[in-house]
């Protein structure tokens, strides 16, 4: 259960919740533009954008929740249960599993127009990226400073949204997220105040929409973080299939500054990772732990 959010209004910020029962020892994760990423279907590619954000490395891999590139094109991967279908292998499209396509989309292009036009040739499979970390459920939302955009694979195809409130949940479909938002934009329903996708939904677009506009750049980072508290989960106040979940990390991605700003449940301190003092034109990877211990600055 997981909220996502492409702030285009100023600075351009985009980021999300991740929230789950535990963590996966996740950190953030700079590949670098010679970092070789070894697609199942579409080969290597060994020259690319350089990626930042938040991913969890298994063998080598990083295995991106959400991320940016150099060029400021942003993506995030949410949950998307019962109703994600994936294909098997189909010749003559692009073919990426699921765990592979934040990587590729930002690995190859620098804009959502560009991404989302190469992705009418694209074919989501099924596969696990190993046998301890199986295929998941997911949809997706890429955004840049223009826009951002919807992408779930179900039982007709692939499907591509436009996501002009700029936000993304979990189930159901983003087509019926938008007809629940126009009832409550039209005052004939109340916003609700629980932890369901749909009531998150509803409540970060009017928290995005009515939240007072920052002028300066560290204020704006500051109210993102507001707006994403709208949809914090402390540790099971909300349970899913016996599963007592909270918001294991919080991002929001600076794309002109190029920083990953980000909060852990353990530790609400906002630290933060510039990709411009990276080298990124290395072949290996660059990791920062997320800290967990609650930092408490006492005043006497």
């Amino acid at each position: 259960m997981c909220t996502a959010i492409n702030e285009t209004n100023g600075l351009h910020l985009f980021g999300r919740t991740l929230d789950l029962e535990y963590s996966l020892g996740e950190e953030v994760v700079i590949s670098p533009r010679r970092f070789e990423f070894d697609f199942l279907h579409e080969g290597k590619s060994y020259s690319h954008y350089a990626i930042i954000g938040t991913a969890h490395i298994s063998g080598g891999v990083p295995l991106y929740y959400d991320a940016m590139n150099e060029k400021g094109l942003c993506a995030a991967a949410l949950r998307f249960p019962a109703l994600a279908q994936y294909r098997e292998k189909v010749v003559g499209k692009r073919n990426l599993a699921s765990f592979e396509l934040i990587s590729w989309i930002l690995c190859n292009f620098d804009s959502a127009k560009a991404a989302r036009e190469a992705l009418c040739d694209v074919n989501i499979t099924p596969e696990s990226f190993s046998d301890a970390l199986s295929s998941t459920p997911l949809h997706w939302i890429i955004g840049d400073r223009h826009g951002s955009f919807i992408i779930e694979s179900v039982a007709e195809g692939l499907k591509i949204y436009d996501g002009d409130c700029g936000v993304l949940t979990n189930a159901p479909d983003f087509p019926t997220q938008c007809r629940l938002l126009e009832k409550h934009g039209d005052g004939g329903e109340p916003i609700l105040g629980d932890l369901s996708s749909n009531s998150r939904f509803i409540r970060a677009v009017h928290a995005k929409s009515f939240t007072l506009p920052a002028e300066k750049k560290t204020a704006a980072i500051s109210r993102f973080f507001h707006i994403m508290g709208t949809v914090n989960q402390p540790h099971g106040l909300f349970r899913a299939d016996e599963r007592q979940l909270r918001t294991v990390y919080t991002s929001c991605m600076d794309t002109e500054r190029l920083v990953y700003y980000f909060t852990t449940y353990d530790c609400r301190k906002i630290r933060a990772v510039r990709m411009k003092n990276a080298h990124l034109d290395l072949d290996t990877l660059t990791s920062f732990p997320m800290r967990r211990k609650e930092w408490i600055h006492f005043l006497n």
